[in-house]
């Protein structure tokens, strides 16, 4: 077992003059024996001179080292910056003279330079001993769930917003299938947001009671927390989805918060489910204000469903396209998708694609008959007809998506090399 596993703090010091770490090397002794139960100190090495601290920082890999702010050959600065680039995990902390550890400047250089603390010769004992051992522990971090949210490219949260131009063309039966249907690949890592203010049927697609909305969860926008949000969400029990409920009157969010605290909340709420959920869904009308706008540009992917029965259906989508691109969205994040697809369409996918300027990456067949019955049963075609054709278009559409998802986690892992 590694001396860090066992609960030893590795320090290296610096000495830039005989005996002229005497008292830190004291200091540290009496803490070698972990006598009050707090973690024990190790001096495992002692530099002289400015490149042999930034060496052993990178060959040791202590926790932390501790540098005189004026050494032989190269000053605390350029070690400390030079050991912020060789061995970022391991925390300097740069002494520096009394007169100077107060000084805005000293402490704007040492923290440029990569330093984590600046102090002076006279701070208290006690005070420095919790300072070293707070900066060793800044690694117990890396078993925190967000640790890997940040390091693995296959473990960042993803962002999806479904949307539509118009109501009736299968937007919201898209929304919840796909949710479902991911929630089946990926056990308790996603959840769907009914982004209704009024007349959200999310809930109904799925068969839930929900005791809470968003709208209520709106009312606690001061006090949001994880716990809170999580309070808020109803389970789908056959598959494991999350939901936050949108509102199914007519009394909807608008009269609680106004547009900044509406931002603000949505800002708020989505950075929490991100920390919490790989997959965040969200089911949004077919409108453009500034919450929506807001989602858009929280999205990785846009699902813009549409529908080819008439020629209003198109136009709206194109006029909705439009926007979306006007809001600095770039064209490869809207995947256009056709639903309710039939050779007997009025119109054809190249009017849809010459209208908007977009492609169409996905058709979901006509399956009135099964949307039909998956709605009136709440339980969605993905679950209850899964070789329908309803059922396998949303199915394909869901391994269109992954596989995009595949390309940026490929594209990010080059990037991280």
């Amino acid at each position: 077992m590694s001396e860090k596993q066992q609960g030893k703090i590795r320090i290296v010091i610096t000495e830039s003059t005989p005996g002229a770490s005497k008292e830190l090397r004291a200091l540290l002794s009496e803490h070698s024996g972990n006598p009050s139960g707090d973690r024990s100190m190790e001096i495992v090495a002692v530099a002289h001179d400015g490149l042999e601290a930034a060496q052993m920082a990178a060959q040791l890999n202590p926790q932390v080292i501790v540098l005189d702010e004026e050494m032989p050959g190269m000053n605390g600065y350029e070690a400390v910056e030079l050991i912020s680039l060789a061995a970022p995990d391991v925390a300097s902390v740069l002494l520096v003279e009394p007169e100077r550890a107060s000084s805005t400047e000293v402490v704007r250089s040492a923290l440029r330079a990569g330093a984590r603390a600046v102090v002076g010769p006279e701070v208290d004992s006690e005070q420095f001993i919790e300072l070293l051992t707070q900066l060793a522990q800044i690694e117990a971090s890396r078993q925190r769930p967000e640790y890997d949210l940040i390091t693995d490219p296959a473990k960042m949260p993803v962002t999806i917003s479904v949307t539509g131009a118009k109501g009736g063309i299968g937007k919201s039966m898209t929304s919840v299938n796909l949710a479902v249907c991911f929630a089946r690949r990926h056990p308790g890592e996603v959840v769907l947001i009914d982004f209704y203010g009024q007349y959200g049927n999310c809930s109904l697609m799925l068969d839930l009671q929900p005791d809470h909305s968003i709208a209520d969860l709106a009312g606690f926008a001061d006090e949001l927390d994880s716990n809170m949000v999580e309070s808020h969400l109803t389970t789908h029990q056959e598959s494991g989805l999350k939901v936050l409920a949108g509102v199914s009157g007519s009394a909807g969010v608008g009269g609680r918060l106004d547009e900044h605290e509406e931002i603000s909340f949505l800002a708020e709420l989505i950075g929490l489910l991100r920390r919490s959920y790989r997959f965040l869904f969200f089911d949004i009308p077919p409108l453009i204000g500034r919450a929506s706008s807001y989602v858009y540009s929280r999205s990785q992917f846009i699902v813009l469903v549409s529908a080819l029965i008439d020629l209003s259906s198109v136009q709206d989508t194109k006029t909705l396209y439009e926007q979306l691109v006007d809001e600095r969205i770039a064209a490869e994040r809207i995947k256009l998708v056709v639903s309710r697809y039939a050779r007997s369409n009025e119109l054809t996918v190249q009017d849809l694609e010459a209208a908007t300027g977009g492609t169409v990456v996905h058709r979901i067949p006509e399956d009135g008959a099964s949307a039909a019955s998956s709605i009136n049963e709440g339980i969605p075609a993905v679950l209850s007809r899964p070789n329908s054709a309803l059922g396998r278009g949303i199915t394909e559409l869901a391994d269109l998506l992954e596989e995009a998802m595949a390309q940026e986690r490929r594209i990010r892992e080059r990037q991280m090399k």
